[in-house]
């Protein structure tokens, strides 16, 4: 592989449009972050962002100890967060691809990119479960549901473009995630509580002690993970990528020409016709509708995770 950079500290991604700026998270080592030409072949970007995790790869702040609390991780997450809660609408988009020998580590989780609420912990997870199903997570309820995108027989060696859609509300909003262009969750209610929320992502492994305790003496396998195209708007149409003809979402409109758009929208004095400008500052700080029978929301593929206990 084609050794580009390694970026210790604020690191703003490979290609993360309007996300940003990110920095490493409780992880120091060398391999732990790489920023690198393509090995896969056919990434949609010449470099790609490599994450990887060995076994004893733990490390502790003043305020978290990953060793102590049953954790490995290698993750970026946003750097700088206002107190100010996010609200209304917004879209996120990434790239993501599971080499051919990524291997399971259940009964213990990884969680591969996840959206949490400063001092209260994951809201929004998106996690490896026991069948090897990627799947989408809701941690604001004490027991949790979950819904499936993308199928372990189709998980590994090939790139997987996922995009989300949230209404960020303590009260009702939606979160809806499309992987490869086809809806495979959603969700209503509440999507946030103190809705103080910023990202993550990367490889976070949580509760190693039941993998410990289910295979005494042996060592969790490594596993890597790679993204690529890290964005963030608060329009469809700011998502789509400068050699990307058009951006198709299963039950969306496609969204292609964005002056089209506009000269469209001048007729309808409601509609937003330029996009606001995100901040480089992130945001941190009923009961939910029937889902369609299409998209079922599932339990937990395992019990209920506790809440991340992150600052």
């Amino acid at each position: 592989m084609g050794l580009v950079g390694v970026l210790w500290c604020d690191v703003g991604g490979a290609d993360d449009g309007s996300f940003g700026p990110f920095t490493r998270d409780l992880s120091d080592t060398d391999w732990g972050y790489q920023l690198l030409l393509d090995p896969t072949g056919f990434a949609p970007t010449e470099e790609v962002e490599r994450f990887e995790v060995r076994s004893g790869d733990c490390s502790s702040d003043r305020d978290r100890d990953d060793c102590a609390d049953s954790r490995e991780r290698s993750e970026l997450t946003e750097r700088a967060r206002s107190r100010k809660p996010v609200t209304g609408p917004q879209w996120y988009r990434w790239q993501v691809y599971f080499p051919e020998d990524y291997e399971l580590i259940y009964p213990a989780r990884v969680v591969h990119a996840q959206f949490a609420q400063q001092r209260l912990g994951a809201a929004w997870v998106f996690e490896i479960g026991a069948t090897g199903v990627l799947w989408v997570g809701k941690r604001l309820d004490e027991e949790g549901s979950y819904q499936a995108l993308i199928d372990e027989d189709a998980l590994r060696g090939q790139w997987h473009d996922v995009v989300v859609q949230v209404d960020w509300s303590n009260k009702n909003g939606s979160l809806t995630v499309w992987v490869d262009g086809v809806r495979k969750a959603q969700f209503g209610g509440r999507t946030c509580s103190s809705c103080r929320v910023y990202f993550s992502y990367g490889i976070a492994r949580e509760q190693l002690v039941r993998f410990n305790q289910a295979y005494p003496g042996t060592a969790l396998p490594t596993q890597v993970v790679y993204y690529t195209n890290m964005r963030r708007s608060r329009l469809l149409t700011g998502l789509k990528l400068a050699d990307e003809p058009s951006l198709a979402l299963e039950g969306h409109e496609a969204m292609s020409d964005p002056d089209a758009l506009a000269e469209e929208t001048v007729t309808k004095p409601k509609a937003t016709t330029v996009e606001t400008p995100l901040p480089t500052v992130v945001s941190e700080t009923a009961d939910a509708p029937p889902v369609s029978e299409s998209l079922p929301t599932q339990k937990p593929p395992t019990d209920t995770i506790a809440e991340d206990d992150r600052r």
